[in-house]
């Protein structure tokens, strides 16, 4: 069952909104990339695929490469998304279970969207495994904040 919206919710309006904002920001920042052209996208990509053969890292396989750039992107992008909006459910009005689930299911509709996003835009397509790989970069965010809210909250109850 949902835990009733706590007393001092007013004291709490700041985070609120500071995390509801970087989740709006880290969105748009998705969506602005999904909407990038295919062959915007690829020269993107592409640039950081140089880098990492320049530093000698990932071989001369550049399609493997750039595959793997994608990827790590899209996982990474999402695992700061559920991280916020972690942050943000906590702040809103629920217990740390409640605050993952709701993140995570937050950050799945967020990448259900985006994949439907590029189905329209040239050169990109839409992929189910995307949504899956976003949802897994997003529970990967959502666990890591919860772990450190929980290591600090067992480290304020030691001191006391």
């Amino acid at each position: 069952m949902l835990q009733k919206i706590k007393p001092d919710l007013p004291h709490r309006k700041g985070k609120i909104l500071l995390f509801l904002l970087l989740s709006l920001g880290i969105i748009a920042f998705i969506f602005t990339r999904s909407l990038q052209p295919g062959t915007e996208s690829e020269q993107e990509s592409g640039f950081f695929v140089w880098l990492l053969q320049l530093m000698g890292l990932g071989g001369s396989d550049t399609g493997w490469l750039e595959y793997l750039v994608r990827k790590t992107a899209h996982f990474v992008e999402y695992a700061c998304l559920g991280g916020v909006l972690a942050c943000f459910w906590r702040a809103m009005l629920l217990r740390y279970g409640w605050a993952g689930l709701l993140a995570g299911i937050t950050a799945a509709a967020v990448a259900s969207v985006d994949e439907t996003i590029q189905l329209s835009v040239p050169g990109r397509t839409g992929q189910f495994s995307d949504v899956l790989l976003d949802t897994a970069g997003a529970v990967t965010g959502v666990a890591m904040v919860l772990l450190v809210f929980w290591l600090w909250g067992r480290r304020q109850r030691r001191k006391s």
